[in-house]
Order: structure tokens, then C-alpha cells, then sequence
């Protein structure tokens, strides 16, 4: 259960169901809730009574399971099964804030899809970088409790069981077993379809086709040849060509520098950035601000005539 003591917190909104735990599809509702620790916040030590996911919001800290220190930053995604010993501490110098689920099962695997998801929450814990908008289910999971508008036993349900599905599809635990391995049955375009939302998904953080193979559970090797075969450009190639029309974008309409925008799509100095923009647009991205205000600027003129025109009709 987590610490009561309000110092330390700058807010906790805990919802506990220990004594009749909420029936939310596959699984029993333990608890639900958030919280912000200030610096150096420990939520002492305590024996899991439930499985639960922590998700970071924000800031840095540590957990620390049956003994073992796993560092936590903005967008992880933490497991602990029941029966660990657990605790938090909140960085000295960065403030914590998290959300949180504890549940169980309500019943034993009758599917190898069950059997796959639970087995995710038999580890000691995973950790991992959130990959499906974990945020979301969780945030309105702990506003449909508080709301309680129509229906919102119903919409608790549904954000319950993609929190826990989606937790369990980061871990390395499903990237690893034979099920999420075993390629036999799957096609190839559905692979290579995969890659691509992959790489639509995260462009502005992807290093290199090593990182993708890796996160996606591919042999570095197969993922570049079978990429090909299919699109017949290089998977180079197109995480290039969405980079730059993610920088394109950036740069027409978030208001960033080119400096920034080179930064932000991760690339490792401005003057790659510059080269592999001239490489896709035939342009560096200075002149290409230069044309899109130029197109804009003509626009404008353009409707200006033309309503002065209906004006005078």
C-alpha cells in the first residue's frame, strides 16, 4: 500500500478498493491513483500485495525492488509482481510524479494470449520506455472514478484492461517469448507494416536501424532485407525521408529554429541536419523557411485580391 504521511507530497489522489477490489474484466481493481513527491520523497519499503505499473509522468527517481535499485525517468513504464518488497524514492534534485495501478487477475490463463499476458507479471519486474500512450488510459481511468459520469464503470473497465495490456506489450517479456517471435504465421507486409508505424511512431528519437531491430525484436540483419524487398527503398532511406518531413513540419509550423529542430529529430549536429535536409529538399532548411514565408506572403496577397475584388462587386 502506498505511504500515508502527507509530507513530502505536493498532491495524492489514491483510490482503494483493498477491502471489496472493483471487477474491471480480466481484472480485479486494487488501486488506482497519482502522486507528486517532492525531492527526496521515500514511499517506505512494503510487500506487493498486488501486481502493479507505475508510470512516470514526470521527473527522476528510484524504486527499489526486493533490494534491487532500478533508476526511473519521464516516460517509463515499471512492473512489480506481488509478493515483492518495494519502495520509492523521489530524486534529491527533480520532483516525482506518477501514476499508478495495483490489480489481479481474476482468473487462471484459458489462452495462450492470457497465458502471455500474465506470464508479464510473474517477473520480479520490467522496466521500460512507454511505446503505446500509456498516459492516457491512465489518466482517464482516474478521472472516470472521480467523475463518475454515465457509464463509467464501463469506460473503467476498458481503460483498465488497455493499461494492463499495453504495459505488458513495452516489456521486454513479450518482445522475447516464442509467441511474439515465432514468425511463421505472419506475413510479410504485416511485418513491414509494423515497422513503418514504428518508425512514423518515434522519428524524432530513432538513432539507427540497430535501435529499431533491437526494440522491435528483429534480427538487424532480416529487418534491412526484408524492408527492401517490400517497399524497394532502403529502411534508411525512409527513416531519412520521415525525418525530414517531420523537420519540414517542425519548421513551417512549431516556430523552432533550425538548430532546435535538428536536435529534436536527433541528429548529431546541425551541419548533418543541413545536409541530409539538401540531400531529400535540394535546399538547405534556412532557404526552405525562406520559400514557405514567400508562398504564404503570396497567399495572402492572393486572398486580399480576391476579397477586395468581391468587395467592390
Amino acid at each position: 500500500m502506498m505511504e500515508k504521511n502527507k509530507l513530502g507530497k505536493q498532491f495524492h489522489f489514491d483510490n482503494e478498493f483493498w477491502d471489496a477490489p472493483m471487477p474491471c474484466g480480466i481484472i480485479d481493481l486494487y488501486q488506482l491513483g497519482e502522486i507528486s513527491c517532492e525531492y527526496g520523497y521515500v514511499i517506505e519499503e512494503h510487500e506487493q500485495y498486488v501486481n502493479e505499473i507505475t508510470y512516470v509522468i514526470s521527473g527522476s527517481g528510484y524504486s527499489y525492488i526486493d533490494g534491487e535499485e532500478i533508476q526511473l525517468k519521464e516516460g517509463d513504464v515499471l512492473t512489480c509482481a506481488m509478493g515483492r518488497r518495494h519502495s520509492i524514492r523521489a530524486s534529491d534534485t527533480d520532483i516525482l510524479r506518477f501514476a499508478y495501478i495495483g490489480f489481479r487477475f481474476r482468473s487462471a490463463p484459458d489462452s495462450p494470449d492470457m497465458e502471455l499476458l500474465q506470464n508479464c507479471y510473474r517477473q520480479s519486474y520490467t522496466l521500460a520506455r512507454d511505446q503505446n500512450d500509456l498516459m492516457f488510459p491512465l489518466i482517464r481511468a482516474i478521472n472516470e472514478l472521480y467523475a463518475k459520469t454515465d457509464f463509467w464503470p464501463v469506460m473503467l473497465r476498458g481503460y483498465c484492461e488497455q493499461i494492463v495490456i499495453q504495459a505488458a506489450r513495452d516489456s521486454r517479456v513479450v518482445h522475447n517469448s516464442p509467441m511474439a517471435t515465432d514468425r511463421t504465421n505472419r506475413s510479410v507486409s504485416a511485418e513491414v507494416y509494423k515497422i513503418i508505424q514504428y518508425v512514423d511512431k518515434n522519428i524524432e528519437t530513432i538513432g539507427g536501424l540497430r535501435e529499431i531491430a533491437h526494440a522491435m525484436g528483429y534480427n538487424y540483419t532480416y529487418l534491412s532485407h526484408v524492408f527492401s524487398r517490400v517497399t524497394g527503398v532502403t529502411l534508411q532511406k525512409y527513416i531519412s525521408q520521415k525525418k525530414i518531413e517531420r523537420a519540414r513540419q517542425l519548421l513551417r509550423y512549431g516556430d523552432f529554429t533550425v538548430t532546435k529542430v535538428a536536435e529534436m529529430l536527433n541528429y548529431e549536429s546541425l551541419q548533418s541536419f543541413s545536409k541530409a535536409f539538401r540531400r531529400v529538399m535540394g535546399v538547405t532548411p534556412t532557404v526552405y523557411i525562406q520559400m514557405e514565408k514567400e508562398e504564404d506572403r503570396t497567399i495572402e496577397e492572393k486572398k486580399y485580391e480576391e476579397e477586395s475584388e468581391a468587395h467592390r462587386e
